[in-house]
C-alpha cells in the first residue's frame, strides 16, 4: 500500500484540444511537461468513456508513467478526476522506478 508521500508529485492531465486531447505529464503545481503526447481523434470534451481511460494509462505507460494503483477508486474512472476548469481529466502519476521503490 502507498502512501502519500511515497505517490510523489507527478500529475497526468489530459486536456481538450483542437482535435481530441493532449496527454501530459507533469509536477503537480508546474506546467513545465515532462512528457506530453497528442491523442488526436478523441472524442470531444467532456467525453471521456471508459475505453479512452484505459488507452491514456496505455499511452502513459509508453512515456514511462504509471497511475498509483491507490489512486482507482469508485469515485474515479480508472484513477481519472474530471478537471472540469480545465476541460480535461486528470491522475496522480509515478514512475516505474517510483512504483518499484513504494512496492508496487
Amino acid at each position: 500500500m502507498t502512501t502519500e508521500s511515497a505517490c510523489g508529485d507527478l500529475v497526468a492531465t489530459c486536456t481538450a484540444a483542437d482535435s481530441g486531447y493532449m496527454l501530459r505529464v507533469v509536477r503537480d503545481g508546474s506546467s513545465e511537461p515532462l512528457a506530453e503526447k497528442d491523442l488526436t481523434h478523441w472524442p470531444d470534451w467532456p467525453v471521456f468513456p471508459v475505453d479512452a481511460a484505459h488507452a491514456a494509462g496505455s499511452e502513459l505507460v509508453m512515456l514511462g508513467y504509471m497511475i498509483w494503483p491507490d489512486s482507482i477508486t469508485p469515485d474515479s474512472l480508472l484513477g481519472w478526476q474530471p478537471v472540469t476548469e480545465e476541460r480535461g481529466w486528470s491522475a496522480r502519476v509515478g514512475t516505474f522506478d517510483q512504483l518499484q521503490d513504494a512496492g508496487i
